[in-house]
């Protein structure tokens, strides 16, 4: 596909924005990105030899970004797992994921195992990986089998420095007091530390995304300066902190199915705050991501691809269906800080996209029926 110009004729554009569908769409597609959008069949494209593919009416969306999943040197039935969960990745590539949030290993391996192993899967076959590789945390505290625990200021910023140019996109942090009896009194990093984390990975150019699960620590975290949270809390979200949230641009990935599992399993009554602190905060502005923590397929809550419990959960949040592709587009590209790169069909912007049969604006569940993935150009049938 690179060495020819592709346009997708015919298509209804949902492109991720929030704008209205446009319908007869015709998108060009050059060396992996998309040129020209137009809103008719144009003849006087410029870029030499031309394939056109007319889709007869079907629906085209941005490439869907899942922010929060674990792909990786995880353990997979109570056992090890070393390398990547292909089996996993290629059930999102089919379903029209292209770009997966990988929100750290818990293994443990090294860092260098997993940017070794990132760097030889193949580009075409899968999604777009973007890791953080070990939490950071304070020695003995929540991350893992082997985090990152930092003690103090120096050794934040050395930490943030070495992983980061070590090839690891983004830093993970974590804020957590413990779950259980068995848990409880974990060690925590202080403000001072955390500040040092978020300012060392912004200086470098890298987004800061914290495990958190009450609101006490949320608001620590979100005045060290975070980027995003990975969970919803399990408590009530207060207005001032939505109102806080929104002002600084701190983004939330719900997962609200850890909450509905937590709550089917043991008996945990988290769902309906979760849901009700989603609803506020996406009515107050706040923007939140598609992710729902995968680690293992799990039935009902977890399968292999898409993450339709975690869709069906937004929805019973209030949220419509173009808010929850948003939240699976540009939201996403935000969160992973490559809106300059995905998250949207617009000129220059890498061709990652998916294209279905039916209105997911009518019906959500039409999203299931597709057609083809593409992914930097390169078309996969489904």
């Amino acid at each position: 596909m690179r060495n020819e110009t592709l346009l997708l004729t015919n298509v209804t554009l949902i492109d991720g924005t929030g704008r209205q569908p446009i319908k007869n769409a015709t998108i060009e597609v050059v060396n992996g990105r998309f040129g020209t959008i137009t809103e008719y069949r144009d003849t006087q494209f410029k870029n030499g030899k031309v394939k056109e593919i007319d889709l007869n009416g079907l629906v085209m969306l941005p490439g869907f970004i899942h922010t929060h999943a674990h792909t990786s040197f995880k353990f997979l039935q109570n056992e090890p797992f070393h390398g990547y969960h292909k089996e996993y990745l290629t059930a999102c590539f089919e379903e029209g994921i292209t770009t997966i949030r990988d929100e750290g290993m818990t293994t443990n391996a090294t860092i260098d195992d997993v940017i070794a192993h990132s760097n030889r899967l193949d580009s075409v076959l899968f999604p777009r990986l973007i890791t953080s590789g070990k939490v950071f945390t304070a020695p003995g505290g929540y991350g893992g089998q082997e985090p990152i625990g930092v003690g103090n200021v120096e050794e934040a910023r050395l930490k943030v420095r070495e992983v980061l140019e070590k090839g690891i996109h983004f830093i993970k942090t974590a804020l957590e007091d413990g779950y259980d009896p068995s848990t409880f009194g974990l060690p925590k990093l202080n403000q001072e530390i955390l500040e040092t984390i978020c300012k060392e990975a912004r200086e470098m150019g890298a987004h800061v995304s914290a495990h958190v699960t009450n609101a006490k620590n949320l608001r620590i975290l979100v005045n060290s300066g975070i980027h995003d949270a990975a969970h919803m809390i399990y408590d009530r979200l207060d207005d001032d902190l939505i109102r806080q949230m929104v002002e600084k641009n701190v983004r939330i990935v719900p997962t609200l199915t850890v909450l509905k599992m937590f709550q089917d399993k043991f008996g945990a009554p988290l769902l309906k705050q979760g849901l009700d602190n989603v609803r506020r905060f996406v009515q107050a502005g706040g923007e939140i991501g598609l992710g729902d923590d995968f680690v293992e397929e799990e039935k009902p809550w977890y399968r292999l691809g898409m993450p339709w419990e975690e869709i069906r959960l937004l929805g019973d949040a209030g949220l419509t269906p173009m808010q929850i592709i948003v939240a699976a587009t540009s939201v996403g590209a935000k969160i992973c800080n490559l809106s300059h790169e995905i998250g949207t069909i617009q000129t220059a912007k890498k061709a990652d996209l998916f294209v279905i049969e039916g209105d997911p604006l009518a019906n959500i569940d039409n999203l299931r029926k597709v057609k083809f993935v593409m992914k930097e150009g390169n078309i996969r049938f489904c």
